[in-house]
């Protein structure tokens, strides 16, 4: 259960979730000849809003978290080699 995810699919995670921005802002500006207008979605979202904000933070704070720990493994093990030699 303590299995991290590997950085090659956090990559590819950031690159898919960017295509697809793209992508969908490409598709709504060819129907509507403008971009998202960001406060008229949050606007019809309503109270739903602050639970996906919620969401969102805590997407954040995970992958803070995942690359925090990966510093600190690799700070930690490239200590401890030097103090071993």
């Amino acid at each position: 259960m303590n299995k991290q995810i590997p950085v090659r699919i956090f990559f590819w995670m950031a690159m898919v979730w960017a295509a697809a921005n793209l992508f969908a802002q490409a598709v709504y500006i060819g129907f509507y000849g403008v971009p998202f207008d960001g406060l008229a979605m949050i606007d019809s979202l309503g109270n739903w809003y602050y639970l996906l904000v919620a969401i969102e933070i805590g997407v954040w704070v995970y992958v803070a978290i995942f690359f925090v720990k990966r510093l600190l493994f690799r700070v930690n093990s490239s200590t401890q080699i030097q103090v071993n030699h």
